[in-house]
């Protein structure tokens, strides 16, 4: 009898050491993502929070904390989709301003894409509209300016009027007058 409770006391002692391992490989892999969260890398970020879901299905993990550690997940994710949410718009913006079209475009593709992620994790309401404005205003900036006449902006054809309020000088280089040079002056030598 001693002997079997012996190794059940070892199995048990085993069992909580890989729990324990388990935890420490979560919470590292936790740390990870939240380093891609807060450069904004979605596409890492996902992929990362896939294997720590995968992991956190073990039957044997407590269930609180299995809750608590999504629930750091969810929030992690949201945070990743919504920094590269703000990181995408404020690139549309800059495009636009710059009069790049079709980075605007991507830009924009790209802002409205990482929004739905965002969405998804429950980014609040607030935010959503603030990105659409954001987005409303790069869709709206930059492509202005036309490179030829248009409609509110025709030709110029009328000639171009004088500046009368200073004089031209039209006479030649070679044909004006120079001021005469100084005669040499003598200097008194100490003798």
């Amino acid at each position: 009898m001693f002997g079997r409770s012996g190794k059940d006391d070892e199995k048990a002692e085993a069992e909580a050491r890989r729990l324990e391992a388990m935890k420490v490989s979560i919470e590292s892999a936790l740390a990870h993502l939240k380093a891609h969260a807060e450069a904004g890398n979605t596409d890492r970020c996902e992929g990362a929070a896939k294997r720590i879901s995968e992991t956190l299905k073990n039957p044997k993990l407590p269930p609180d904390y299995s809750k608590q550690a999504r629930g750091v997940l969810d929030s992690l994710l949201l945070h990743g989709f919504m920094k590269a949410t703000a990181v995408a718009a404020k690139a549309a913006l800059d495009a636009a301003k710059s009069d790049d079209i079709e980075l605007r475009a991507k830009k924009i593709k790209e802002a409205r894409e990482k929004l739905a992620g965002a969405v998804k994790y429950k980014a609040p309401a607030e935010f959503k509209g603030q990105c659409e404005r954001l987005l409303e205003v790069a869709m709206l900036s930059g492509g202005v300016k036309a490179k030829g006449p248009t409609k509110a902006k025709p030709l110029d054809t009328a000639p171009k009027l004088e500046n009368r309020a200073k004089p031209k000088d039209d006479t030649p280089a070679s044909a004006k007058p120079t001021a005469p040079v100084p005669a040499a002056t003598k200097t008194r030598t100490a003798g």
